[in-house]
C-alpha cells in the first residue's frame, strides 16, 4: 500500500510536457509523412506542367522557393535552427500554388507564398503551433488583394485566352462541363481543378498509408455530395467541380489545424462541407473551399475541448 502511495505521489509530482502537433502515433517521423505528401503530389505536379509547360513549373517553382526562403529567414532572425529539412515550408508552398490560378504573376505568387509561411505558420511560433493551414492563409490573402488576378482562369489548350471556371459557369446558368472534362482537367479553374485524377490518386496513396483519416474525405465529398443533392443540384459534378478533392485530402486532413480525434475530424469534415454548399448557394463566391475549412480551422479548439479522446486507466503494480 505505501509503495502505491509513493508512486503516486511521484506521478503528481511529475511535469508532462507534450509536444505540439501533428502527432503521428505509427512507426514514422513528421519528416517522413512530409516528404511522402510531397511525394503524393508529384502526379498532380507533372500533369500540370505536361499541360501548362513553363507556367505550369512556374508557379510551382515560385511558390516552393518563396515559401522556404521566408522560413529560413524567419528563423534566422529569430535565432533558430533551419527546419528546412522537415519539408513543410515546401509542402505548403506546392498547395498554394495548387490554389492559384496558371496565369498568376511569379510576383503575386511569391507574395502569396511568404504570406503563408509568415503570418500563416511562423506568426503563431512555427510548425504544430498555427491554428490556421498556412497555406490558405495565402490563398484567402491574394484573393482579397488581387481578386481580379485570382479569379484570371485559362484553358490549358489557349494559354492566355480567358474562359470560365465550371462553377463560375454554374453559377451563370451555363451548359456544365461533363464529368470528364472535369476529371481531365479540360476546363477553367486554379491549378488543382485541372488535375483532379492525379490528386484523387495522390489522396487516396496517403489513406492507404494511414496518413489520411479515410473517414475525413469520405464526410467531406459525401457530405457536400448529400446536401447538393437535397437543394436539387448534381452531387457527383459538384464533388468534382472546384477544389473539392484538394481540400477532402490534403487541407481537411492536415494534422496540425483539424482536431485530435477520430471523432473530432469528422464532425469538421461536416461542418467545411456545410460551409462550402452555403457558399457555393448563397455566397458572393462560388468556390468557398477555402473559406469553409478556414472557419472550421478556427473551431478546432472547441471540437477539441468538447471531443475528447477517452480516458485510459493507469494501473501500478509493486
Amino acid at each position: 500500500m505505501s509503495n502505491a502511495k509513493s508512486q503516486g505521489a511521484s506521478l503528481n509530482r511529475l511535469t508532462l510536457i507534450t509536444s505540439p502537433p501533428p502527432h503521428v502515433h505509427a512507426a514514422v517521423t513528421v519528416d517522413k509523412m512530409v516528404y511522402l505528401t510531397i511525394l503524393s503530389l508529384m502526379p498532380a505536379v507533372i500533369w500540370l506542367v505536361y499541360l501548362f509547360g513553363w507556367q505550369g513549373l512556374r508557379v510551382f517553382l515560385v511558390c516552393s522557393v518563396a515559401a522556404a526562403g521566408t522560413e529560413a529567414v524567419i528563423g534566422r532572425l529569430r535565432g533558430k535552427a533551419l527546419t528546412l529539412k522537415d519539408g513543410t515550408a515546401v509542402l505548403t508552398g506546392l498547395i498554394l500554388a495548387l490554389l492559384l490560378p496558371p496565369t498568376i504573376p511569379s510576383w503575386m505568387a511569391a507574395l502569396g507564398a511568404v504570406v503563408s509561411i509568415s503570418l500563416g505558420k511562423q506568426a503563431f511560433g512555427g510548425l504544430g503551433f498555427n491554428p490556421f493551414n498556412p497555406a490558405l492563409i495565402g490563398k484567402v490573402f491574394l484573393t482579397a488583394a488581387f481578386s481580379s488576378h485570382l479569379t484570371d482562369w485559362t484553358s490549358p489548350g489557349n494559354f492566355g485566352t480567358p474562359v470560365s471556371s465550371p462553377l463560375e459557369i454554374w453559377r451563370g446558368g451555363g451548359t456544365l462541363p461533363a464529368y470528364q472534362e472535369l476529371i481531365l482537367g479540360q476546363t477553367g479553374g486554379f491549378l488543382g481543378e485541372y488535375a483532379l485524377w492525379a490528386l484523387l490518386l495522390g489522396g487516396l496513396f496517403l489513406t492507404v498509408r494511414g496518413y489520411v483519416d479515410w473517414k475525413v474525405p469520405l464526410a467531406f465529398l459525401g457530405f457536400t455530395g448529400i446536401l447538393m443533392l437535397c437543394f436539387g443540384q448534381d452531387p457527383l459534378w459538384h464533388i468534382l467541380a472546384g477544389g473539392l478533392v484538394l481540400g477532402a485530402f490534403y487541407l481537411a486532413g492536415d494534422p496540425v489545424t483539424t482536431p485530435v480525434t477520430s471523432s473530432g475530424r469528422v464532425v469538421f469534415a461536416l461542418g467545411a462541407a456545410f460551409c462550402l454548399v452555403v457558399i457555393r448557394l448563397w455566397g458572393g463566391y462560388p468556390e468557398g473551399m477555402a473559406y469553409a475549412l478556414l472557419l472550421m480551422n478556427g473551431l478546432t479548439p472547441l471540437l477539441n475541448r468538447y471531443l475528447r479522446p477517452r480516458k485510459r486507466r493507469v494501473s501500478f503494480h509493486a
